[in-house]
């Protein structure tokens, strides 16, 4: 079925953007006019869509399924393909549930969030009252096509036990270039997706969640490479992210191999066939393929069963202005709130990370705000807001090999600026470093909590930490955490620091009483010198 179908033979103004409405409501299929609207998702998903188009979802309406438009429903520059809404702007927003249809209403989270434990695990609470069969990739899934923009709808996709799904997916494979993606003022919640991968199981628990952007190589053969695929200019801002597992907000991709990056065993092809990636260790070294001009911008995050967001094997990725908070709710594995992997130049600034937690019963863990993972070159840490989060304020991991026979880097790191209050654990944990600069934080706890863990991961962990600004109200201030294989602690250069409330501090003369900071008027000085509050994340 073609456009042209939609408009049922009826003339337009030459200028006029095309244009097609969906009603899911409606009792008659109709032709896709304001008048006579579409009514159902198999419709939709029959129409290759041209430059220009626009899908107009009626407000206080669901369609129950998954859109998923043809493969070829392409906009171009400057003619996008936009999603949008229609109809009484004092209705709710149009909802697409890909899961079950049998569930109990929660328009207010009031149901779902007296679920919620106060700390530790807090299981997934499904809305489902009986199951629904096949289980829909996403809500929404664009496959293959660029030069869209989504605006406006609330996506779930729930489930009585956990599966692959997702709220929101855009996935290229053997694409090349995909430019011009915008996700702007969308509701995703309730999608219950993986909390731990599965030996066998083809799909990563962090290919599902809220909001994903992946290239696959699914069906890559040897002897058949396919063509480099990336994303370029796309920009997720104003969304909600709400109660999905596993992941929040990220992107992925399999043309991610490259010395001292991420492991390439990850993803396919290579993904559980360590002889082909032996087989073609020299191709893989030259498949990095990053993703550029990646932002996600005043996003709310939360509670999610993983990881908050994630930037993956992309060039200089813009991640500011986002609230994220009640973070590794579920899963068993380690997670953060928003970190980067395989990537350089990425940026962090002016967010607000609190309420990340931990798994008690684990030593060597996550639950911090921010996290420089394996494969990353200069990545900043700028002017966020860490507060109340289980696991501290920063992880530095350079923990692992890059499946070429070398060890993960983390390099260039620049942590600035920032504000830590009463994150617990310990403020920084090292477990494994190139180097980094940690300047100008200020870090403020209550209850002696130690400022650096480090693990012995055979990295040189050379770390100056310079004019910072470290209070312990309680006046019992550590500088180190024990742990069973503690680091090295030689390649630390204290400089220009001051310790409140810290016996015993790494300057010489350094080391102050408590009761000489006023704590609550220094956390308010950096919020001016900042100007957090300016640009920090703002609610629409």
């Amino acid at each position: 079925m073609m456009l042209a179908a939609a408009w049922g033979g009826h003339a337009r103004a030459a200028d006029t953007p095309p244009a097609v409405h969906i009603d899911c409501s409606a009792a008659a299929a109709g032709a896709g006019s304001l008048r006579q609207p579409l009514n159902s998702l198999a419709q939709l998903n029959a129409i290759r869509f041209q430059p220009g188009t626009r899908i107009l979802f009626k407000r206080g309406a669901t369609c129950h399924g998954s859109f998923q438009p043809m493969p070829g429903s392409s906009g171009t520059p400057g003619a996008p393909i936009v999603v949008d809404s229609y109809g009484d702007a004092a209705l709710p927003r149009p909802a697409i549930a890909a899961g079950c249809r049998s569930s109990r209403p929660d328009p207010t989270q009031e149901r779902t969030e007296a679920s919620k434990r106060p700390e530790g695990v807090s299981p997934y609470h499904t809305l489902c009252t009986a199951g629904d069969g096949p289980v829909n990739r996403a809500a929404l899934h664009l496959f293959n096509a660029e030069h869209w923009e989504i605006n406006g709808l609330e996506l779930s996709n729930d489930g009585l036990e956990e599966a692959g799904r997702v709220g929101l997916l855009v996935q290229l494979e053997d694409f090349g270039t995909g430019r011009h993606y915008r996700i702007n003022d969308v509701l995703v919640h309730h999608v219950r997706g993986y909390l731990k991968d599965e030996p066998g199981r083809k799909l990563a628990y962090k290919a599902t969640g809220g909001i994903l952007f992946e290239v696959t190589r699914d069906s890559e053969r040897r002897g058949a490479r396919q063509k480099k695929t990336n994303f370029d200019d796309v920009l997720v801002e104003n969304s909600e992210i709400y109660h999905v597992d596993g992941i929040g907000l990220s992107n992925r991709s399999a043309w991610m191999c490259r010395p001292r990056g991420a492991p390439c065993g990850d993803f396919p092809p290579y993904k559980n066939n360590p002889g082909y990636l032996q087989e073609s260790a020299a191709q893989a070294a030259t498949e990095f393929y990053p993703s550029t001009r990646l932002v996600f911008r005043n996003n709310r995050i939360h509670d999610i069963g993983g990881d908050g967001i994630v930037v993956r094997t992309a060039t200089a990725p813009l991640v500011e202005a986002n609230l994220l908070y009640d973070i590794w709710m579920r899963s068993p594995g380690n997670s953060a709130g928003a970190w980067a992997i395989n990537t350089d130049g990425a940026v962090f600034q002016y967010n607000e990370v609190h309420g990340v937690r931990l798994r008690p019963e684990l030593e060597a863990v996550d639950g911090m705000a921010f996290d420089a993972d394996m494969g990353t070159r200069g990545t900043r840490i700028y002017a966020n807001y860490s507060h109340g989060n289980a696991g501290g304020l920063m992880l530095f991991c350079a923990c692992g090999k890059d499946g070429l026979g070398q060890r993960a880097m983390v390099e260039d790191v620049v942590v600035e600026r920032n504000l830590s209050l009463n994150d617990r654990r310990r403020a920084i944990l090292m477990a494994g470093l190139d180097n980094a600069v940690v300047s100008g934080n200020l870090i403020v706890t209550a209850g002696a909590t130690p400022l650096l863990e480090s693990h012995d991961n055979g990295t040189s962990d050379t770390i100056e930490l310079r004019g910072n600004r470290f209070v312990d109200t309680s006046g019992s201030g550590a500088l180190y955490r024990p742990f069973k294989k503690s680091g090295s602690y030689a390649r630390h250069a204290w400089r220009g620091n001051t310790f409140h409330g810290y016996p015993a501090s790494a300057e010489s003369g350094t080391a102050v009483p408590a009761a000489e900071a006023d704590a609550a008027a220094l956390v308010e000085q950096w919020f001016t010198d900042t100007q957090f509050r300016q640009r920090g994340y703002r609610p629409r």
